[in-house]
Order: structure tokens, then C-alpha cells, then sequence
């Protein structure tokens, strides 16, 4: 599997404060047959300060620690959608994932969906992918599910927590999150994992849990041939 959504770098946001509980994050991770991820700090105005030299900094050390485990790591960004963020992506003020043109957009629980609809627009415009983080908690999207068809249409991506899946994000969510894998609307499963505790990575359950419920080629495509697809891109 590769994981392209987890606040597993240390001490940048609010996952892991120190190099030793990152590394047991990761030991966790290859377990359970993870063999890439991309690590995605933070940024919300606000809430993150989004430090780019640390995150720089403790990446490459976590990086070279990986590599002994058998993990390897990329970098990238879990961005909430603001007025500033192709500006900032533009510059590099943040990071799309791995570096491609995919961009990890989050939204705040009761966004409304024009908003969402004129941010995936406006990343598409600028030549960039929009992959929809954990797009189960967005109340507008429980109103009406083809509004993911429709963004999906225009080339937006969607990604689901393996915990929606599993239900332990609430039976709602999880009934919510069946229709869309019934519905063939996610393109990516991915941990949001923060720590060992609470927000714990459950990949290796959720696999269990699709292979046995849905077809094989289907699981396939959102544990691991999606997220390979942006590995790949970083070479073109």
C-alpha cells in the first residue's frame, strides 16, 4: 500500500512531537504492508504556523531513518482551502504532494459546495490535480453524493480515511463512505494518521475490510495504483 495522507512528521503540526514516536509511526506503518508515504503537514492560517525549513529539516532526517525500516517517504502538504493557496503553491510557500501536480485540498466540515466547486476549478485552471482529503466529513456532500460524480467529473480526485471506512469515524460516516465506494467515487484511501494513540494508522484493517466487500481491482486501484500514478508523475 502507499499511504499519501498522514501527519506523521515530527514535531511541524499536531502529529508526532519527536523523531522517536515518528519512527514508531513508521514500524507501525511497514506492519502493516505499507511500502510508501506521503508525509502532510498542516497548513491552515491560523492553526499551523507551516514552518518550511523545519519541516525541510526533519523530513530529511526522517527520510534516511525510513530507508533502514523500508519505508520510503515523500513530502507534500494537507492544504485548507484559502483564497491564497495557487499564490502560495506557486511560489513554494507549500508543497503539492511529492512535488507533482497533485495538491491535497481540505475544507472545514460545513463548507458549502459552491466554495468547493470554485477551488477545484481554480487548482484545474492552474494546471494542477485537486485530490479532496477526507471528503466523507463534508456535510455538503451528505445532501447530495453526486456532487463528488460531479467534481470528479471535471477531474478533481477523492480521498477517504480508513477509519471512515472501518467506522470509527461514526455510523453515519461509515454508511456515507459505503455509498461511495459502492458508487466507485474514491480514488484514494489514505491513514490521516497523528499518533499511536487516538488517530492511529488502520490501513492494514481497512485492507482487509475492501478485499473482502469489494472487487479486488477496485481495492487495488485506491490502496495502491492511484497513489503510484503520483509517485510516478514526479518524473515526467
Amino acid at each position: 500500500m502507499i499511504d499519501i495522507h498522514t501527519h506523521l512528521l515530527f514535531g511541524v503540526d499536531d502529529g508526532p512531537e519527536t523523531m522517536e514516536e515518528s519512527l514508531e509511526m513508521l514500524r507501525f506503518a511497514k506492519e502493516q504492508g505499507i511500502k510508501a508515504m506521503i508525509l502532510t503537514p498542516h497548513y491552515r492560517h491560523g492553526m499551523f504556523s507551516y514552518p518550511y525549513d523545519k519541516i525541510t529539516e526533519n523530513f530529511l532526517r526522517l527520510r534516511e531513518a525510513a530507508k533502514e525500516i523500508g519505508v520510503v517517504l515523500f513530502l507534500g502538504t494537507e492544504h485548507h482551502v484559502n483564497s491564497m493557496m495557487i499564490e502560495h503553491i506557486q511560489t513554494q510557500r507549500v508543497r503539492t504532494l511529492a512535488g507533482t501536480q497533485y495538491v491535497l485540498a481540505e475544507y472545514k466540515h460545513d463548507t458549502e459546495f459552491e466554495y468547493i466547486t470554485k477551488s477545484v476549478q481554480d487548482l484545474l485552471r492552474n494546471g494542477y490535480i485537486p485530490v479532496v482529503a477526507h471528503i466523507e466529513r463534508y456535510l455538503c456532500m451528505h445532501k447530495d453524493i453526486d456532487r463528488i460524480g460531479w467534481l470528479r467529473d471535471m477531474g478533481a480526485m477523492v480521498q477517504v480515511n480508513a477509519n471512515a471506512v472501518l467506522g470509527m469515524e461514526g455510523f453515519k460516516v461509515k454508511a456515507f463512505t459505503k455509498k461511495l465506494l459502492k458508487e466507485g467515487y474514491v480514488d484514494f484511501v489514505a491513514s490521516d494518521s497523528h499518533d499511536m494513540k487516538k488517530r492511529v494508522n488502520n490501513m492494514g484493517k481497512c485492507r482487509e475490510y475492501l478485499y473482502k466487500k469489494y472487487d479486488e481491482r477496485y481495492v487495488d486501484r485506491i490502496l495502491q495504483h492511484n497513489a503510484m500514478e503520483i509517485l510516478q508523475s514526479i518524473e515526467r
